[in-house]
């Protein structure tokens, strides 16, 4: 595996691969790598993977969460290399020395935009960077972090960069807790993250039977503090193209949910394999 930590040198070698008409698949990551990265490493003989992890100052609207976010780079190069990843790119911090602006729209401002102002802008940031330093043929990204998708797709579409994005299913654990690098934080209190899926997966169980109504939110809200979650953010059922609210023009849908257990922001969603609408509170499948 090739360790590249300067933009020139990334981009030398991506125009030598590009001349032997190599695909670049660019899988980006912030370290701290776990089997639901790993997933994403499914080797083609004929492409280049290639790698980035970097810590991300921008995305982060708490610098306690910023300096505590767990780094473990021996770990993630041993990993990488295992999965037979081709490049690593590690920038150093003057990546981030020009920042473009973008104006990412509506999209940022639902769910965790509402309350962690300016995290999807320094998302994009970071990933406009990338994109605009690698195009790569195809950008691999996790459907846990599927807001972050959406923007992502976005701005590749406004961009018009010729990137594909693919986003994977989320990997889980026996518990059905979705994989991430903060749940090692929780340490003691890992167990109470086990309430977030069951939440999520009951929902889905009563829409199906045609027995929810958006009034059933707070019980759950209720519910998930009653077992020990220290404060959900949000619990909300939207639509997945979009996520504009539900209304009486039918739609695939996810539920999503954040909620902190002693500090630690979790977020998970799950996709209702029916279209869906809502008819005076009630939701229906059809």
């Amino acid at each position: 595996m090739l360790l590249i930590r300067k933009s020139e040198k990334l981009s030398a070698e991506i125009n030598f691969l590009k001349q032997q008409d190599k695909k670049i698949i660019f899988v980006p990551t912030m370290g701290n790598l776990h089997a639901g990265h790993k997933s994403l490493f499914k080797k083609h003989k004929e492409h280049i993977y290639l790698a980035s992890i970097f810590v991300n100052p921008l995305q982060f609207n708490d610098i306690d969460d910023f300096k505590n976010y767990p780094r473990t780079i021996q770990k993630d190069i041993e990993i990488l290399d295992k999965q037979n990843v081709d490049i690593l790119y590690m920038p150093y911090k003057n990546f981030l020395n020009q920042k473009p602006h973008y104006n990412i729209g509506k999209i940022s401002r639902k769910l965790c935009g509402k309350d962690r102002k300016g995290h999807f802008e320094g998302v994009a940031v970071v990933i406009i960077k990338f994109l605009r330093l690698i195009n790569p043929d195809y950008i691999l990204l996790g459907e846990k972090d599927y807001q972050q998708a959406l923007i992502i797709k976005k701005i590749i579409k406004d961009f018009n960069f010729k990137t594909k994005a693919k986003i994977f299913p989320t990997v889980r654990d026996k518990n059905d807790v979705a994989l991430s690098s903060r749940n090692q934080l929780l340490k003691k209190n890992f167990f109470l993250a086990k309430h977030l899926p069951k939440v999520l997966k009951q929902i889905m169980r009563e829409i199906k039977k045609g027995e929810f109504n958006l009034i059933r939110i707070d019980h759950f809200k209720k519910l998930l503090k009653s077992k020990g979650i220290e404060k959900v953010f949000y619990l909300k059922i939207l639509k997945e193209i979009s996520l504009d609210e539900l209304d009486e023009k039918p739609a695939l849908c996810r539920v999503f949910i954040s909620a902190s257990i002693n500090g630690i922001r979790l977020i998970d969603n799950m996709p209702i394999d029916r279209r869906i609408k809502l008819v005076d509170g009630n939701i229906i499948c059809k």
